[in-house]
């Protein structure tokens, strides 16, 4: 599970804004069980780049964007997040934005609406209380390999001899250092500190590897060109 945005930091600039956040599936909210991937069409994170490009593109425009977290009774999961999107030109025209997916329906007013569901395809969710069980089989363990007897005459190794030392992981290569806003918490992170927001609190950032900071789920900001 991910702590999800329903609107992406990159819109919003908010990051512990309580009324902005639910539980998400990181499968829904970055399209892979850990780190991203921005192809994936039932994720929040393809929307969300698709959308950032488009705004990019159109500086003049301006985007409206809803997001809704759509929950059965009294569930503590929401089941589904309704996404909602609408360009607007500099005369205030409406403007259809569609960015493709296969998911997305039309809406009122020329609004494009797409719903994704808050699932993983390796578990099972239990949304009333939380919980999730998993439904990935482990693979069944290799046997081990017998070895040859050894003769009443032979010398027996020592415990010590006869383990082998652990191999050491090579060295991660090509893993910069990436600065995380609001104490390490946000969900995105930045290669420089020139292009965050102007009201950004630069004496909260922590400072990690790339490489942590995308097995922790973060992504790289878009507006950092």
């Amino acid at each position: 599970m991910a702590r999800g945005h329903l609107v992406g930091y990159q819109f919003s600039g908010l990051n512990d804004e309580a009324r902005n956040l639910v539980p998400e599936t990181a499968w829904m909210n970055s399209g892979n069980y850990s780190g991203m991937d921005e192809g994936n069409t039932a994720s929040m994170l393809y929307y969300e780049n698709h959308l950032d490009s488009w705004l990019a593109t159109h500086p003049n425009f301006r985007l409206d964007y809803q997001v809704t977290p759509l929950y059965a009774q009294d569930e503590l999961i929401p089941r589904k997040v309704r996404l909602a999107y609408v360009g607007y030109d500099d005369a205030g025209k409406r403007i259809q934005i569609k960015v493709g997916g296969g998911r997305e329906e039309s809406g009122d007013d020329d609004a494009t609406v797409v719903y994704l569901d808050n699932t993983s395809p390796n578990a099972t969710i239990n949304y009333a209380d939380g919980t999730a069980t998993n439904t990935v089989s482990a693979a069944p363990a290799a046997p081990a390999a017998s070895a040859p007897a050894a003769s009443s005459s032979a010398p027996v190794a020592s415990s010590e001899s006869s383990v082998a030392p652990a191999a050491q992981a090579p060295a991660t290569t090509n893993d910069p250092t990436v600065y995380v806003t609001g104490g390490g918490s946000s969900a995105v992170y930045w290669y420089g500190t020139d292009s965050m927001p102007a009201n950004t609190n630069k004496a909260n950032l922590v400072q990690m590897p790339e490489s942590q900071a995308i097995q922790q789920g973060k992504r790289h900001s878009m507006t950092e060109r």
